[in-house]
């Protein structure tokens, strides 16, 4: 931990890092390990396989080159979209959105839309009334257009450039990606039906799970919440009507445009 520059807590992959495995008590609040973690057994479950060799591979693009901004973006890049089609992923996604209430029918905005992997979920299980994704990288909405044909996108830096008005906004695995979540969370908001337009959250948080909490941050995280952060937050922008749990897999939860 010390080697991957513990003392920076500003960069958000050495924060993630720091904060998860001093909340299980591995390291002491100077990144000093306390508790020993045997590596575990490969798994004979395919999507279990895939959990381990997820971090198998992030280990290879290397932990302490990540924190001191030397790793290969363009691996990053590429990690960061296999982990997106991979079975454990799409049915965490699947189960979440079935939890929250999604239903057919819905006016539904994405924002941080990336490649349009959670589109391609979304058009498959169920039948959106309009579809709108966003995202600042207009690299990203071209291949998110790809991805996804019969979804709309458009690159814009927040919601606050958007017009329109949206039954859902989506954010699995949004909220690191925000520079100022307040002011974005803002934006979303005016853009939701009032009353009862719904925000489903299903965010990786720092009592998850440390591993994949740290890939995240290294995809280029801006931010890093442990849940009760991340809940207080959408409370100051939002009425929290559900939580359907507070931190496995991610802290998930429904609020509502009062």
């Amino acid at each position: 931990m010390r080697e991957a520059g513990a003392a920076n807590l500003k960069n958000p992959f050495v924060k993630a890092l720091y904060t998860a495995l001093r909340a299980r008590g591995i390291i002491d609040d100077e990144g000093r390990v306390k508790k020993e973690v045997s590596r575990p057994e490969m798994p004979k479950g395919l999507y279990a396989r895939e959990w381990v060799e997820m971090h198998k591979n992030f280990n290879e693009i290397g932990a302490v080159k990540v924190a001191k901004d030397e790793a290969d973006r363009n691996a990053l890049d590429l990690f960061y979209s296999d982990i997106q089609i991979q079975g454990w992923h799409r049915i965490m996604v699947k189960a979440f959105l079935k939890a929250a209430g999604f239903t057919d029918g819905l006016r539904v905005l994405e924002p941080y839309s990336r490649e349009g992997h959670l589109a391609v979920i979304i058009h498959d299980e169920y039948k959106p009334a309009a579809y709108l994704g966003y995202d600042p990288n207009p690299d990203y909405v071209q291949v998110a257009k790809s991805m996804a044909p019969t979804a709309q996108f458009t690159a814009a830096p927040t919601a606050c450039h958007l017009t329109g008005t949206y039954d859902v906004a989506i954010l699995v695995e949004k909220m690191q990606w925000m520079a100022d979540p307040l002011y974005e969370l803002e934006c979303i908001k005016k853009l939701l039906k009032r009353p009862g337009g719904l925000l489903l959250v299903a965010q990786p948080v720092a009592e998850s799970m440390p591993g994949y909490l740290a890939i995240l941050s290294a995809i280029g995280a801006r931010q890093v919440y442990t849940w009760r952060e991340a809940e207080n937050i959408l409370k100051m922008r939002f009425k929290l009507a559900k939580r359907l749990i507070r931190t496995l897999p991610f802290y998930g939860a429904v609020f509502e445009n009062p």
